[in-house]
Order: C-alpha cells, then structure tokens, then sequence
C-alpha cells in the first residue's frame, strides 16, 4: 500500500472514526484490526464492549435477556465510541437497524462490506453455535430475511464495498481506496 496515499487519507478524515457495518459473517472483525494498522488508527470491536459492559457472552444476552437487551447495550456503547476520535470500530450486523444509532454512526465514516451471499452461508455454516440469530433456523432462509429487512439500511452507508473470496489485505485496500475515491473525488 502507498503510503503516501495512506498518509493523505488520513489527513483528510481528520480523526473521524470508520464504521464498518454488514451481514454476520462479512469480515468486519477481522478486516478491522488490519484497516486500523494501516490507517495507524484504535481498532474495537462493538461486540466486546457489549460483552465487557454486560459482563456475559453475546449468545447469554440474547437467550437470558432477548434482543432488546442486547440492542440498548448496542446503542449504549455505541455513543460511547464516538467520544474517541482515531477509530476503526466493527459494529454488529444490525446496529444499523435503530435510528438513533445512525446519528452516531453519521459523525463518521460508514463502510458496508457486502459479502457476496454464498460466501457468507459458507463461513456462517461453521459459525451457527455463536450467532444467537441463526441457532434453530435453516440458515439459507434466515439470512435471506435478515438481508432483505437490513439492505436499505447498509445502503446508507456512505461507501459499499462488494467482496466474495478476497482474503482481508484485499478487502483493507478496497475500503481504503473506497475512501479515498470517495473524499478525493471533485464533482463537476
């Protein structure tokens, strides 16, 4: 990576945090860390601090407390983050579907990674016992409704970043070239 692109880059977002947002499954804990390095940047992960502040695993929220729970410490820490400037934060899949956290999330930078769909039955088919959405469901038809009732929502974000097999270097310089596509590029 040009380091000179990353340092421009990172001059013009000025501090302002990067919100990685998409489907179960979509890389964001993964490509976060990474994205974070690059940009010389905190990283953190939403669904620990949820689990920090709750003091039990995301599975034990959703099945003692439902996800109503689980969606007010989501929106709780949320604000939290926003209070740090430097940041690459993984959300969860569906921290997009509350109004009040996209007037967090629009003080920074949204980034929706879009999993080409096969791709993420693939990984989520080895993840099922840790996602409390998709435990007694046929995963096919339950991410399909999970889709569906999110992509306009994801579709708010200010860069979509479509992705299939790339491994996460890949996926970091697409979201960073996205950006700087999208900051560096003048409208006539």
């Amino acid at each position: 990576m040009d380091q000179n692109l990353i340092e421009s880059l990172v001059q013009k977002i000025a501090g302002r945090s990067l919100f990685l947002v998409g489907m179960m499954g979509c890389g964001k804990s993964r490509t976060g860390p990474i994205l974070a390095k690059y940009l010389n940047y905190k990283y953190l992960d939403l669904d620990y601090l949820i689990e920090k502040v709750a003091k039990k695993s995301i599975n034990n929220i959703f099945s003692e407390d439902g996800e109503e729970i689980f969606r007010y410490f989501e929106s709780k820490c949320l604000q939290e983050t926003i209070k740090i400037p430097s940041m690459v934060i993984s959300t969860g899949g569906g921290v997009v579907t509350k109004k009040e956290n996209w007037g967090i999330l629009s003080q920074g930078i949204v980034i929706w990674i879009d999993l080409k769909k096969e791709f993420a039955l693939e990984r989520l088919s080895k993840e099922i016992t840790k996602r409390p959405m998709l435990q007694d469901n046929d995963l096919n038809d339950i991410y399909d409704k999970i889709f569906n009732s999110r992509k306009d929502l994801y579709a708010q974000a200010d860069i979509r970043i479509n992705i299939s097999n790339e491994d996460v270097d890949e996926v970091v310089n697409k979201i960073i070239f996205g950006i700087h596509k999208k900051l560096f590029t003048t409208r006539d």
